[in-house]
């Protein structure tokens, strides 16, 4: 079995990381926009099923942003922060004009910030046990 050597995260590659991240959170942003009132206001299943397939999303983008950039997956949970952030900050903005950004009521926040909160969790969860394999 061959071990690949821990290489440090270039400048570049975090700008590529955090731009690919952001990329995924403008799309998401995008669709919440457009479809929202669907996935968000049509009952806990189709809300779950979308908090599913949003993680699953997310997760391949880590997975794809890695492959590409050769990132050894010991690396796998910085990265996946590096790629988090401009959502997680993105998602603050967008939640203090709420209603505006999302175009959804204002009582379907919770449900809307539990499907992000739940796509971060299982992103740096993918993240921890990509990580782990590389022991």
């Amino acid at each position: 079995m061959q071990v690949m050597q821990s290489r440090t995260i270039t400048h570049k590659d975090m700008l590529i990381y955090a731009a690919a991240g952001l990329g995924a959170w403008l799309n998401g942003a995008v669709t919440f926009r457009l479809g929202g009132r669907m996935l968000f206001e049509n009952g806990p299943l189709v809300s779950i099923v979308s908090a599913l397939a949003i993680a699953l999303a997310v997760c391949l983008v880590l997975r794809l942003a890695m492959a590409w950039r050769k990132a050894p997956n010991a690396q796998a949970v910085t990265i996946a922060v590096i790629m988090a952030l401009p959502g997680l900050f993105g998602e603050t903005a967008r939640q203090i004009v709420f209603p505006w950004a999302t175009g959804l009521r204002v009582d379907t926040a919770p449900t809307f910030d539990a499907v992000i909160f739940f796509g971060n969790a299982v992103l740096l969860t993918y993240a921890l046990i990509k990580a782990r394999g590389a022991d």
